[in-house]
């Protein structure tokens, strides 16, 4: 059985992908694990050479991995080479603390010597979504590789293609082919083999939280150590304080990156309501000026991914507005042709019960508050709680808003940036578990101990 994979510009057919079957990933969870017995005892410093190469091999094909990139996923030309580079640099990220991952000694009176070291916990299985295959690719591949981990990689079926091509370039660095394994096909038969496969004992997975919740489950059943990135509802929180044209530019520079598929982008943007109508009036300009358009093309922002997320942000939008539960300010329309796009949009005055929920797509909705208490009470009023930020010249009120907002991250005056130095993950329903960072020490490894008498 094969999967067509179509650009999300043109609808134009790119490639096909087998469907791995149960049996299919149980052979290859099985190579994995023979490969495991090598990978783990190659050196630390071997180990880094190798994800070194890898990232001077894609630093060299960053113009033809990004078309593919674009081809496939939809974003433009800019993005997909940002997030080819973003790959690059993780890699050679992790291979800057491979030799980092060292235990703990100490002499403990009338117990003995205790040594503890850090175990590579297994094969491991990289689920990962549409959205940005490439970047999040590096984000569990490398951390995987870096513990001495062999991975089984399993791509989204509609943006596959890029994930193959990097993984057939880490292969070429020296990566073992089965240590890395690229596992294509769906996810209610491949995706579930995968998490279910007796000898996976680690799931990295990122994509919506009611898959996330049925991973978890089978996850826990099995006894295997999980690591889920959910959806999240960020709140992009303009204060009285703040430079209003600078972040009004910095919200929709983040809400319609990748066009709003972003699971940390500027969903719910709150502003103080003294500032409000100026705040808006500057977006406005701004987002009329983004040209919609193929990525492969001179503009700014393509397509969404697939026609159910277009279906999904065109209801959603059409909602809120029959039922004056928001004012639409621009856009709120599909464009016509080709494709699956949707013209950036613009609402204000926007209930916050309203958006509760994620909308993954272009739209940005306007939320005035009229306190900081009220602010920080609305933003946490979701059941969400990957990203948030706050603009502000003010350094206690940056301080009481990092301090009470309940979100994996808080940026200050910045908003998605997210270095491979800076652990990365949500709380609530957008998920547990971090990316990045050298928490992902405690994520790939098992604390072994060792008591000499």
């Amino acid at each position: 059985m094969m999967i067509d994979v179509q650009n999300p510009a043109t609808g134009e057919h790119i490639s096909s992908i087998p469907v791995f079957s149960a049996s299919d990933v149980s052979a290859a969870a099985n190579r994995a694990a023979e490969a495991a017995k090598s990978w783990e005892h190659t050196a630390a410093s071997v180990r880094a050479v190798k994800l070194v190469n890898a990232a001077s091999l894609i630093r060299s094909r960053q113009d033809s991995l990004a078309a593919l990139l674009t081809r496939e996923q939809g974003k433009p030309l800019t993005e997909a080479k940002s997030e080819i580079m973003g790959a690059a640099h993780v890699f050679e990220y992790y291979a800057s603390v491979c030799g980092s991952i060292r235990g703990d000694a100490q002499n403990l009176p009338n117990y003995g010597y205790l040594n503890v070291i850090r175990k590579p916990v297994g094969v491991c299985a990289a689920i990962i979504p549409w959205n940005m295959p490439a970047i999040i690719f590096a984000w569990k591949v490398g951390a995987a590789l870096a513990c001495g981990n062999p991975v089984l990689a399993k791509p989204s079926a509609t943006a596959p293609l890029t994930v193959q091509a990097l993984g057939n370039t880490l292969h070429e660095a020296g990566i073992p082919t089965d240590v890395l394994q690229i596992i294509t096909g769906n996810g209610g038969e491949t995706g579930r083999a995968l998490v279910d496969e007796p000898l996976v004992r680690h799931v990295s997975f990122t994509g919506s939280t009611a898959t996330g919740r049925e991973v978890g489950a089978s996850a826990g059943r099995n006894l295997k150590r999980v690591h889920l990135e959910l959806g999240g509802n960020d709140a992009f929180i303009v204060t009285k304080s703040a430079d209003v044209k600078r972040a009004a530019a910095a919200a929709v520079r983040h809400r319609f990156y990748n066009c709003g598929q972003v699971c940390t982008s500027a969903k719910r943007i709150l502003v103080h309501e003294s500032c409000e109508d100026t705040f808006v009036a500057h977006a406005k300009d701004l987002i009329e000026q983004i040209h919609v358009g193929n990525g492969l093309l001179e503009s700014k922002m393509g397509p969404l991914n697939n026609k159910d997320q277009l279906v999904f942000v065109s209801n959603a939008v059409d909602n809120i507005v029959s039922r004056d539960e928001g004012t639409l300010v621009t856009g709120g329309e599909r464009i016509e042709g080709k494709g699956y796009f949707y013209r950036p949009t613009l609402l204000r005055d926007v209930t916050p019960e309203v958006v509760s929920e994620e909308i993954f797509g272009p739209v940005m909705y306007v939320i005035p508050f009229r306190t900081d208490d009220e602010a920080i009470q609305i933003a946490n009023s979701t059941k969400y709680g990957l990203g948030s930020s706050v603009w502000t010249d003010r350094l206690a009120v940056a301080h009481k808003y990092a301090d009470e907002l309940k979100a994996g991250v808080v940026w200050v005056n910045k908003h998605l940036i997210l270095p491979p130095e800076m652990p990365f993950g949500g709380v609530g329903d957008s998920g547990f578990g971090r990316e990045n960072g050298m928490d992902f020490i405690y994520e790939y490894t098992e604390a072994k101990s060792i008591l000499f008498g």
